[in-house]
């Protein structure tokens, strides 16, 4: 078996995401929401708080209108910190 990458199951891309909380509402397991970042244009963004409660459903990355989200496939080993801070590895 090869690995574990070192990446969160999720990652939201900054740059791209517009704060239209479309990827909160779906999310079935609650690892995303708001947070208040005045650097930006609409003045939130999306934050990914519970990496580790992630199931990769892809729903997030599904709705998303301006492909901010990323979902590692599933079947890949991961190595990340979840909410608390601890280094946790999850395979799915």
């Amino acid at each position: 078996m090869s690995e574990a990458l070192k990446k969160p199951p999720v990652r939201v891309d900054l740059y791209l995401c517009k704060g239209c909380v479309l990827c909160v509402e779906v999310c079935p397991k609650n690892v995303l929401e708001m947070i208040n970042n005045p650097s930006v244009w609409f003045g939130t963004v999306v934050k990914v708080v519970r990496p580790e409660d992630c199931i990769r459903c892809r729903k997030c990355e599904d709705i998303c209108p301006d492909f901010s989200m990323r979902v590692v496939d599933i079947g890949v080993e991961l190595t990340f910190k979840d909410s608390t801070g601890k280094e946790i590895t999850k395979s799915k």
